[in-house]
């Protein structure tokens, strides 16, 4: 049987239905992206929590924010939804208010089972709900210009070789190899 996040079964029902519609959310958002003005409107939620990330993560570590918006702007060939200006940006700090967004995915999943725990009625309070997590789930993913931002860091170049040092260590066992795979030959289990 499948997972069940420890909820009911009608709860279940709840919970596929959120899911459905914020993948419909999501969809639409990403066909709203040929009308840029259109495409602004409905992500402004997200965007002031995208922005709102890197302006707390910057205030936290001392990134120094002077300017925050959310008015979207057309910028040399592009556009520019919101930003945050920092005045020290530095290496201990750029990688984790680049990412900062990121922090939006555990936000939206306490808030999808939160609303789940209460048992919601399929209507228009639950739709703009799903409309809202499908914004927080759209807002998490950082910009180029995050990723610029967080590759200045050495940080995130050693958090990342840490982790695949730790994960090949981790999987390797001292002093032996891994036994081949054959057809037929598993284990038994008593």
């Amino acid at each position: 049987m499948g997972q069940s996040w420890g909820l009911a079964a009608g709860g279940q029902e709840a919970a596929l239905a959120y899911l459905a519609g914020m993948a419909a959310a999501l969809w639409l958002l990403n066909r709203a992206r040929r009308s840029f003005w259109l495409f602004s409107l409905l992500v402004l939620p997200g965007t002031f929590c995208h922005e709102l990330c890197h302006w707390l993560a910057g205030h936290l570590l001392n990134g120094r924010p002077v300017h925050f918006t959310v008015l979207p702007r057309r910028e040399g060939r592009g556009f520019v939804l919101g930003a945050v200006t920092l005045s020290n940006l530095r290496w201990y700090n750029a990688f984790f208010i680049g990412l900062a967004p990121l922090a939006l995915l555990p936000a939206a999943w306490g808030l999808l089972l939160w609303r789940l725990g209460g048992r919601p009625a399929l209507g228009w309070p639950e739709v703009a709900m799903g409309f809202l997590l499908a914004n927080l789930v759209f807002a998490s993913v950082p910009s180029w210009q995050d990723l610029r931002i967080a590759a200045r860091s050495p940080i995130g170049w050693l958090l990342l070789a840490g982790a695949l040092a730790w994960g090949w260590l981790r999987d390797a066992k001292p002093g032996s190899a891994p036994a081949p795979s054959r057809p037929g030959h598993g284990r038994k289990s008593a």
